[in-house]
């Protein structure tokens, strides 16, 4: 049985984004499903199994997977998975061919990654959290997790060394345009850099996922409403694209913050680069 691209895993999507024809997925599997046909995927495919446990038969070797597990399966690859623990649950990513071209990785070259697994867990776990985020800039952040999950930085930034051009470049736009809807592609364009660079090197620079940035950058414009203007905090949350003034409220709930007193933020410091 080959499972086309469209159905992608067996087990119950939770949560899932379409990222670029990626498909990001996480799957709960119930204590009832005992038992899989063989059973291939119509594309390649990662797994990194968050809880429970399971019995995998794959490439003639029986496998007992546990919590922290991470695999790559081939497009086309049969195996059977069994004896699913109640609360089983995996991210799983779909990896059409195209997708593999665009980004410039093979599957050979998907199985070397795994020599650096504990980076390619952290990015994974990165996109779990993400999953639900229906900000207008979540996926351009999750094309940016994608590059950074096949193309991880090496080195690690100096202390004191002053970051490229495109870096001061690429911090302008998200300030001046934070609620825009932003495109790996074409933020690829107006830097002049590659969108592999932007991806493994936006981490380092900006010490955070681009939702993340983004999400403190609104954080920082509702703080300065705040401090200069008399608008209510849900007019505020409103302008800033929150769902609820308490999101606010919960950024800034450090001891000697006060939310009813506009000068009491003085404090709050948002990223700045060298």
């Amino acid at each position: 049985m080959v499972i086309p691209s469209n159905a992608a895993f067996l087990g119950e999507a939770q949560a899932s984004k379409l990222v670029q024809g990626c498909r990001i997925e996480l799957t709960a599997y119930t204590g009832n499903t005992a038992f899989e046909e063989w059973h291939s995927h119509q594309n390649a495919s990662i797994s990194f199994l968050l809880n429970g446990n399971y019995q995998e038969e794959l490439s003639g070797r029986n496998y007992k997977r546990i919590p922290g597990n991470l695999k790559f399966i081939a497009a086309g690859e049969g195996h059977r998975c069994s004896n699913y623990a109640p609360g089983t649950r995996k991210i799983n990513l779909d990896l059409p061919d195209g997708l593999l071209k665009q980004i410039g990785v093979s599957e050979k070259e998907i199985i070397n990654l795994f020599n650096q697994e504990r980076q390619a867990k952290f990015t994974l776990l990165k996109f779990y959290h993400e999953l639900n985020d229906e900000a207008s800039h979540a996926a351009a952040s999750a094309h940016i997790m994608l590059y950074q999950l096949f193309h991880p930085a090496e080195t690690k930034k100096n202390k004191g060394e002053r970051a490229p051009a495109w870096v001061y470049m690429l911090r302008d736009i998200l300030h001046d345009e934070w609620d825009s809807q932003f495109d790996l592609h074409n933020l690829s364009l107006r830097l002049g850099v590659h969108p592999v660079t932007i991806s493994r090197y936006f981490p380092q620079y900006f010490a955070a996922t681009l939702g993340n940035y983004l999400w403190s950058v609104r954080i920082d414009k509702a703080l300065s409403l705040i401090k200069g203007t008399d608008s209510s905090l849900t007019n505020i949350a409103y302008i800033c694209g929150f769902a609820d003034q308490a999101i606010i409220g919960n950024a800034v709930l450090y001891p000697g913050w006060d939310l009813s007193k506009n000068g009491s933020f003085n404090n709050f410091v948002l990223f700045q680069l060298p």
